[in-house]
């Protein structure tokens, strides 16, 4: 993930990775082993959207060994290492042995073997085994997501060797993914998707109002009918919360949320209450306003301490619970609901601006902007 900094001397923040020091080395070791390497999804998406891309993760697909490929690719960067076996994942994360070079950087790095998936039950995490890169594509949650770029191409990019037409020439896409970027639509590429993976019904409500795109028949039809069919009951409230932390980090969360509530996405597990939405999207769109005034950790963090507020204050400590947050986080938020926080207290700045988004009282922006140290 591009991220800001302690800046070193040599320019890169203490701990990170330029990305491009990344490509040239994954692309070393991919010839060396002689494997296959490409970039996937999102990345590769927004790339040919021309949207900003320097807050993501970078992530690759290896037609091979994707786990012996990453010990090989630490041994380039540094950094620590984690790996999922069961996934034929893993991922590599700071601090790296930083040695300058242009922006972004990168915290993270996400190196899978492409592979295909087989589900044994609606809800049930995957069994995987390894694939083409093109079968891979296939697995993935949308049309617009099952791009590959061919790492070299992408190389070829950033070094202003090729233009973005001449790399979009190289993109892998066999599920049509293309035109549907080109004509704003969101498809499944298969019709039991949701059904399959039900966190795909919230992804698909975050692309929709992020990009402004539009479902396909098929892929509107089959997401009502796994919500109305009980899709969303194999999910375990955690994984529920984790969706909804994420629509916190978005680019419009007042906006996801909203269409959460109004799509039924939370008729199975009530994190926000349809009656409460509305007063939940207004404390959201409320914090939105001073979103730079803090750290994008902190202000997902004040946005689950409001929704954790809603919930105790609708007496539904038992879903609050259920989030897995934490006694800490419960207090803070019980805090929040019993009267707020006193401007003397000490709270952090997250505390601060939930508390603004609850009560919109401008001395908690004075505190925010002024007294609190995070």
């Amino acid at each position: 993930m591009s991220v800001s900094g302690v800046i070193t001397e040599k320019g890169a923040p203490r701990g990170l990775v330029s990305l491009r020091t990344v490509v040239d080395a994954a692309l070393r070791v991919a010839e060396a082993r002689g494997e296959r390497i490409v970039i996937v999804g999102g990345f590769v998406r927004d790339l040919l959207m021309r949207r900003p891309v320097g807050d993501y993760d970078l992530d690759v697909v290896i037609e091979g060994d994707g786990l012996a490929f990453s010990k090989a690719l630490q041994g380039e960067i540094g950094g620590e290492r984690r790996e999922h076996v069961s996934f034929l994942t893993s991922k590599l994360f700071s601090p790296f042995r930083t040695e300058g070079g242009d922006p972004p950087y990168l915290s993270e790095v996400d190196v899978a073997t492409a592979r295909s998936e087989e589900y044994a039950r609606p809800g049930a995490l995957p069994v995987v085994t390894p694939t083409s890169i093109e079968n891979d594509l296939w697995r993935r949650d949308f049309s617009s997501n099952a791009l590959a770029l061919p790492l070299a191409a992408y190389r070829g990019l950033v070094s202003e060797e090729l233009s973005l037409e001449e790399v979009a020439k190289q993109v892998i896409d066999p599920c049509c993914g293309l035109p549907d970027i080109k004509g704003a639509t969101l498809r499944i590429l298969h019709p039991q998707s949701f059904v399959d993976d039900p966190t795909r019904l919230f992804r698909a409500v975050r692309y929709v109002v992020r990009l402004s795109f539009n479902f396909d028949r098929a892929t509107l039809s089959g997401f009502y009918e796994a919500v109305r069919g009980g899709a969303l009951a194999t999910l375990s409230p955690r994984r529920v919360w984790n969706e909804v932390v994420t629509a916190i980090g978005d680019e419009s969360p007042a906006e996801v949320i909203q269409e959460f509530v109004e799509r039924g996405l939370f008729t199975h597990l009530p994190i926000i209450e349809e009656v409460q939405g509305e007063d939940v999207v207004e404390a959201l769109q409320a914090i939105v306003a001073y979103r730079a005034d803090v750290t994008p950790d902190e202000f997902v963090e004040a946005g689950k301490l409001i929704i954790l507020a809603f919930l105790l204050q609708s007496g539904r400590e038992d879903i609050a619970q259920a989030t897995s947050e934490g006694a800490r986080m419960m207090r803070r938020a019980r805090a929040d609901v019993d009267g707020g926080m006193a401007l003397s207290n000490g709270r952090s700045r997250s505390d601060a601006l939930a508390m603004y988004g609850l009560l919109r009282d401008p001395s908690f922006l004075r505190l925010l902007k002024h007294e609190v140290q995070s």
